[in-house]
């Protein structure tokens, strides 16, 4: 096994805790029932129901 400075053992249990952090936000946002509104009133569908053109 290759010797591994510190600082790699640093970083990489904060890189992979982070990107946790990351999709957990994620997955936590996605499932607000704001985000579903927000997105359906940004895309300016036919059948919006503000009827924006």
């Amino acid at each position: 096994m290759p010797h591994l400075s510190p600082m790699s053992w640093i970083l990489a249990p904060l890189m992979f805790f982070g990107l946790l952090a990351v999709m957990a936000a994620t997955l936590w946002w996605s499932q607000l029932p704001i985000f579903p509104k927000i997105l359906s009133t940004s895309k300016f569908s036919p059948s919006n129901p503000w009827n924006w053109s």
